[in-house]
């Protein structure tokens, strides 16, 4: 099978995925009897009962749950995803999702950039010098890199960097939210940092840089000491094979043997973690969010939950739902690059 045609095979794979998990996650959002029932959002306090009625009837909140999911299914298809939110304070689900998507997109890239710059040198490290002090040391920063939790990390880097460093005279980076500049440059992508650079404003940019800092360690935190763990295995397993004897009894520098020959072949099984943690990263990692006061999608998550707001919990999961899908479709294509060997 060629490249192309696998790739058809599993987008339209990918569409039936989706739909599954759409009937599931609607199925649990509308299926149990909740505090608010779902129509709240559409209604107001001055809404008369014949009003009130007839919007039910128009979304299909009179029918049973399968014919209201094709209802749901209906309105999206033509871009409704519904609104979210109580009373007053109601907004299409989709707009504001996208609003707050691009903060926890700018907070998972720099995450993963972390973990990769972090993580993969201190599992290549760890396995030249295995067993060694430099292997040891790689141990117990990975042990505690997946052993921590992200809300007590979160909370001591807040304590540390934050009050100590303030309390200190210190200079001190801000414990939560996006930016200290609100409003200063135009949104055009809705990315402090980005939209920093793109208006040329140091002042903003570097401000935007120093609210990432905390939040964007701590998220990557958790995920560098799985990936420092999973180079050191597939390195020192690399480093046995015959091909790799033979590239330094030719004489090759240590050098081109370790970059060229065997981070290549150790890559791919990494490459699979990093997309999972990727597409999870992306997703949005609300625990971190609410520690840090960061708005993005993931701590708008957290706030629907606690107010039965089916609506939005359906646009983020299906959302999420796509992005690990993607991310696997691209680490399958990305394994023909770093092996050709590989055929689908």
């Amino acid at each position: 099978m060629k490249l192309y045609q696998y790739i058809i095979k599993r987008l339209i794979l990918m569409i039936f995925v989706l739909f599954g998990v759409s009937i599931i996650i609607f199925y649990l959002c509308r299926g149990f009897p909740t505090s608010l029932p779902p129509w709240t959002a559409y209604i107001s306090p001055n809404m008369k009962p014949a009003q009130i009625e007839a919007m039910k009837i128009a979304h299909g909140f009179d029918k049973p749950l399968p014919i209201q999911y094709f209802y749901w299914l209906r309105d999206v298809l033509k871009g409704n995803w519904g609104l979210t939110g109580i009373w007053a304070n109601c907004m299409p689900a989709n707009k504001v999702f996208f609003r707050h998507f691009p903060y926890t997109v700018e907070l998972a890239v720099t995450a993963a950039i972390l973990a990769m710059i972090i993580g993969v040198p201190l599992g290549i490290i760890s396995a030249l010098k295995s067993n060694k002090l430099p292997d040891h040391i790689s141990r117990i920063i990975s042990l505690v890199g997946y052993s921590t939790p992200a809300y007590w990390f979160g909370f001591m880097l807040q304590l540390v960097f934050f009050y100590y460093f303030y309390l200190w005279g210190l200079p001190y980076l801000p414990s939560g939210g996006a930016t200290g500049m609100e409003g200063i440059v135009p949104k055009l992508t809705g990315m402090p940092v980005l939209d920093g650079i793109l208006a040329g404003n140091l002042e903003y940019t570097w401000d935007a840089i120093c609210h990432l800092i905390l939040p964007a360690f701590s998220l990557s935190f958790i995920s560098l000491g799985f990936l420092a763990r999973m180079v050191r295995a597939s390195m020192l397993e690399i480093l046995r094979q015959d091909y790799i004897t033979l590239a330094r009894s030719k004489g090759l520098k240590e050098r081109v043997v370790i970059y060229r020959h065997a981070l290549k072949n150790a890559l791919i099984p990494v490459v699979t973690l990093a997309g999972i943690f990727f597409a999870g990263l992306l997703g949005g990692s609300a625990i971190t969010e609410f520690v840090f006061s960061w708005p993005g999608v993931g701590q708008q998550a957290l706030k629907a939950i606690s107010e039965d707001d089916s609506n939005f919990i359906l646009i983020y999961t299906l959302v999420c739902a796509f992005i690990v899908v993607t991310a696997n479709l691209a680490v399958d294509i990305l394994y023909v690059f770093l092996d050709p060997r590989i055929k689908y």
